[in-house]
C-alpha cells in the first residue's frame, strides 16, 4: 500500500517506467499492429462511397452509375498501393516509407516533401477524426453541441495519454472497436448481397451505362479524387513496420495485405449495396448509415454499426499517434527536425511526437471551431502527395539499381510501369484535390508545405553549422586553459552570499562583488559591514539613477571583458531555495532575469548557487 502510494501522479497516468530492453515486449503481432495502424484507412468506408455520390448526384441520379466504377478504380489504386508499399517496407524495414524512398532514390528536396506532406496529413487526420467521432455524439445528444470544441479536445488527450502508455496498451484499448467495425461492415455487405442486392442490380440494369449527358470528365476526375479520400492512412503501416515483432518486415506485408483486402472489399461492397438500394447523400444520414438500415434494419446490428462507426472515426487519429511520431524520429535523426523527436519516453514510445502532434491538432480543431467541415478540404492532399513520391521512388531505385548492376534499364519494365501508372493516378488525385478544394482551404496546405520544407532545411543548416563549430581543430588539439574571473551579484551580506562567495573562491582566484546601489546611505553601510566580514573579496559599488539591477551588472562584466581579453567571466548568482513552490513567489526574481539576460552572452557562464531553507 505504501509503494502504491509512493506512485507520481505521471506513473499513475502512463505507467510505470520502462527498461529500454523492454523494447521487444512492445512490439505488436499483426492484429495487435493493425489496430493501432489501420483505423485511419478503415475509417474512411464511413466516408468514402459518400463523397463519391456527393459529386455524382449534383449531376442527376443516373450519374450516381459511374460511383461503380470510380469505385472498382479506386480498388484498382489500392491494390497498386498495397503491392508498392510492401516493396518500400521489403527495402526499409526501419519505416519511413516515402520519406525515406525519396530521400535515397529522388533526393532530399523529394523526400522532404514527402516528409512535410506526410505530418501535415496525420495532424490533419487527428484533428478531422476526432471532430467527426464527436459529431456523430452531438447528431445523438443535440444538447452538447455547445461543448463541441471542449469534447474535441478531451478526446484528443484521452488517444494521447492511451498512446503514451505504450504501443501494447493502445492497442488493447482500440483493438476492440476496431475489429467490431469490419465484422459490422462485411456482415452487412453479405447479408446485404445475399439478401437482393444483386437482385436489385440486376433490375436496375446497373451494367447498362447511362446517358453521359451533362456528365464531365472533370467531374468525373473530381469524383474519382473526393473518393480516392478513402485510401488515407494505407502508407501507416510502411511507417510503421518497427512497431511489429520479428521479422516485422516480413508481419508489416503480411499487415499491408490484410489491410488492403478488408478495405478494398468493405468500400466495394458498400458502393455496390449504395447503388443497389439508390442510396444517395442525405444532410441528416449517411450513405452507410443508410444502407445499413435497408440491409438490417432498425434493429441491434444497425445501433452496433452506427456505434463503432463512430468509435473507429475518433480512433482514427489513433493511426496518426502511431505514424507521427516514428517519421518525426527518422526525419530528427537526419537532422531535418528539432533532436528532441529521437526522445524516448517512459513507456518506450516517442512521447515528444505524441505530444506535439496532440497540441498542433487541438489548435487546428480551436482555429476551425471543431467543424469537420471546415477541415476536410485540407485533408487528403498531403497523403497524397507521398503516394506520388513513393511511386516514383520506387521507379527511379530500380533504374539506379539496373543500371549499377550492369544490366538494362528496361529489364524490370513491368514492375516499373505498374509503379509510374500507380504514380499517374495518384498525382491526378493530387492536382484535381488542390483545384476543387483551393478556395475552401486547400491553399493553406499548399503554402504550409513548402513552409515546413525551409524550416527543414533551416534545422538541417543550423546542426551542420553547430557541428562544424564543434569540431575539434585537429585529434591532438588540447584547450589551453584560461583566467577565470568570477563576478557575484550582492544585494546584502546573508548566508546565501556567504556560501556563494564560497564557492567562488574555490573555482578562482580572482573573485568580484558586484553591489547595484539605488541609496548612497545604503550602500555606505553596506560597505562598511564588508569590511568588516572581510571575506577576501573585493566589493565593488555601482550606483543605478534609473533603478535597474540588470543593466548596470551587464556594463561592469563588459568593462571586466574589456580591461582582460581572453579572459573567461563566470557570473555566480545566489540563490535560496524555500520548501514550497508558492513561496519562491514571494521573493525578488531578479537572479532569473540576470540570468535570462547573460545566458546568451559569449565567454560568460552563468549558474546558480542555490542554499536550501526550511520556508516555513
Amino acid at each position: 500500500m505504501g509503494q502504491r502510494e509512493g506512485r507520481s501522479f505521471k506513473e499513475i497516468l502512463i505507467g510505470r517506467p520502462l527498461k529500454s530492453r523492454e523494447l521487444f515486449l512492445e512490439r505488436l503481432d499483426i492484429l495487435s499492429g493493425l489496430s493501432i495502424l489501420s483505423p485511419d484507412a478503415l475509417s474512411s468506408v464511413a466516408y468514402g462511397t459518400e463523397e463519391i455520390l456527393t459529386v455524382l448526384v449534383t449531376i442527376s441520379l443516373a450519374a450516381t452509375w459511374f460511383a461503380l466504377p470510380i469505385a472498382a478504380a479506386i480498388v484498382l489504386m489500392l491494390a497498386i498501393l498495397v503491392v508498392s508499399y510492401r516493396q518500400v517496407i521489403a527495402s526499409y524495414p526501419s519505416g519511413g516509407g516515402a520519406y525515406m524512398i525519396g530521400r535515397d532514390s529522388l533526393g532530399t528536396l523529394p523526400a522532404l516533401m514527402a516528409g512535410a506532406s506526410l505530418l501535415v496529413d496525420y495532424t490533419l487526420t487527428v484533428a478531422v477524426s476526432v471532430t467527426a467521432g464527436i459529431d456523430a455524439i452531438i447528431s445523438a445528444f443535440p444538447q452538447l453541441h455547445a461543448l463541441r470544441v471542449p469534447l474535441d479536445l478531451l478526446a484528443i488527450t484521452v488517444i494521447s495519454i492511451v498512446n503514451l502508455r505504450g504501443a501494447r496498451e493502445s492497442a488493447a484499448v482500440f483493438k476492440w472497436p476496431t475489429y467490431l467495425f469490419v465484422v459490422l461492415v462485411l456482415c452487412m455487405v453479405g447479408v446485404g448481397l445475399l439478401r437482393g442486392g444483386w437482385h436489385n442490380l440486376g433490375v436496375r440494369h446497373t451494367w447498362a451505362v447511362p446517358s453521359m449527358e451533362g456528365v464531365s470528365l472533370f467531374l468525373l476526375l473530381r469524383a474519382f479524387s473526393s473518393g480516392s479520400s478513402a485510401l488515407t492512412g494505407v502508407e501507416a503501416i510502411s511507417n510503421g513496420v518497427p512497431l511489429f515483432r520479428e521479422p516485422s518486415a516480413r508481419r508489416a506485408q503480411s499487415a499491408m495485405v490484410i489491410l488492403g483486402v478488408l478495405l478494398g472489399s468493405m468500400f466495394l461492397g458498400t458502393t455496390l449495396l449504395a447503388h443497389a438500394y439508390a442510396v444517395v447523400p442525405l444532410t441528416d444520414n449517411t450513405v452507410l448509415s443508410q444502407v445499413a438500415e435497408h440491409v438490417f434494419g432498425r434493429n441491434i446490428l444497425y445501433y452496433a454499426l452506427a456505434f463503432s462507426t463512430m468509435a473507429i472515426l475518433s480512433l482514427a487519429a489513433n493511426t496518426s499517434f502511431a505514424g507521427f511520431p516514428q517519421l518525426a524520429f527518422l526525419m530528427a535523426r537526419d537532422k531535418f527536425m528539432p533532436h528532441f523527436f529521437q526522445t524516448r519516453g517512459d513507456r518506450l514510445v516517442f512521447t515528444n511526437g505524441i505530444l506535439f502532434e496532440a497540441i498542433a491538432a487541438s489548435l487546428l480543431i480551436v482555429v476551425f471551431g471543431g467543424h469537420t467541415s471546415k477541415l476536410i478540404p485540407l485533408y487528403a492532399i498531403g497523403v497524397y502527395i507521398g503516394f506520388t513520391i513513393s511511386q516514383v521512388g520506387l521507379v527511379a531505385m530500380r533504374l539506379r539499381s539496373a543500371l549499377q548492376a550492369g544490366r538494362s534499364p528496361w529489364s524490370d519494365l513491368p514492375r516499373s510501369a505498374f509503379n509510374a501508372f500507380g504514380a499517374l493516378l495518384t498525382s491526378v488525385v493530387v492536382v484535381v484535390f488542390a483545384v476543387t478544394k483551393f478556395s475552401e482551404g486547400a491553399w493553406i496546405v499548399l503554402i504550409l508545405i513548402p513552409l515546413l520544407i525551409l524550416f527543414f532545411y533551416n534545422v538541417h543548416h543550423h546542426y551542420q553549422a553547430i557541428a562544424q563549430e564543434l569540431r575539434l581543430p585537429s585529434p591532438e588539439y588540447h584547450p589551453a586553459p584560461e583566467r577565470n574571473i568570477v563576478i557575484v551579484p550582492v544585494a546584502s551580506i546573508t548566508r546565501v552570499v556567504a556560501h556563494t562567495i564560497g564557492y567562488a573562491k574555490s573555482i578562482s582566484d580572482t573573485v568580484i562583488a558586484v553591489h547595484v546601489s539605488f541609496d548612497h546611505t545604503e550602500s555606505e553601510k553596506l560597505e562598511q559591514r564588508w569590511a568588516q566580514w572581510e571575506p577576501g573579496v573585493r566589493l565593488v559599488t555601482i550606483d543605478s539613477q534609473y533603478r535597474s539591477v540588470v543593466q548596470p551588472v551587464l556594463r561592469y562584466i563588459d568593462l571586466v571583458k574589456a580591461q582582460s581579453p581572453g579572459a573567461m567571466i563566470t557570473v555566480l548568482i545566489p540563490e535560496f531555495v524555500v520548501g514550497r513552490w508558492w513561496q519562491g513567489l514571494l521573493h525578488n526574481q531578479m537572479g532569473f532575469l540576470l540570468q535570462a539576460r547573460l545566458v546568451s552572452r559569449r565567454d560568460v557562464v552563468i549558474a546558480m548557487v542555490p542554499l536550501r531553507l526550511s520556508g516555513r
